[in-house]
């Protein structure tokens, strides 16, 4: 048997015994189950491309990845903390952008109608009109069929019709 053989063997051995233990330390740290399963599958690459480093006792290796899943965590809000500042400058932007534009009262007038539909209604409009998506990358974009698409958009153009109308745009 190769070394490295032996070494994917007691990753995944390891994984089996330690995984539900080091997904429960991430779940405890972040607020959705999804953040905690993209974290563990992260912290899971980092366990097998860093195999070489694991140590030969067993309570050593679940202390090694349980370190290795703390540094992916601080890595994920490091990066969430960017993106978030990002966000805030990019939304800024825009808005003094739009402020800087004729009609601004009208544009005002719709962005408040929009903010008050849905996620799912103001997501598949914003990728069709503010995006220029076609209605078949809209469709692959959300991972619907393209039917659902276009039945999904023509509804919310319907919401947003009504929100404007009593925004009195």
């Amino acid at each position: 048997m190769t070394v490295q053989t032996r070494d994917a063997e007691r990753v995944t051995v390891l994984v089996r015994r330690f995984g539900p233990r080091v997904l429960g330390y991430l779940a405890r740290r972040v607020r959705h189950r999804e953040e905690a399963a993209d974290l563990f599958s992260q912290t899971l690459a980092t366990v097998w491309r860093r195999r070489a480093d694991l140590p030969d006792d067993d309570d050593e290796a679940l202390a090694w990845m349980i370190g290795v899943a703390r540094l992916t965590l601080a890595n994920g809000l490091r990066a969430s903390i960017r993106r978030d500042a990002l966000v805030r400058r990019l939304r800024d932007e825009i808005l003094v952008r739009s402020a800087q534009h004729p009609g601004g009262e009208v544009g005002a007038r719709v962005r408040a109608a929009l903010a008050r539909l849905s996620p799912a209604d103001q997501e598949i409009l914003r990728l069709d009109a503010w995006d220029g998506l076609t209605g078949e990358q809209v469709a692959h974009v959300l991972q619907i069929s393209p039917a659902a698409a276009r039945q999904r958009l023509a509804r919310a153009r319907g919401r947003l019709r009504v929100a404007i109308e009593d925004e009195g745009a």
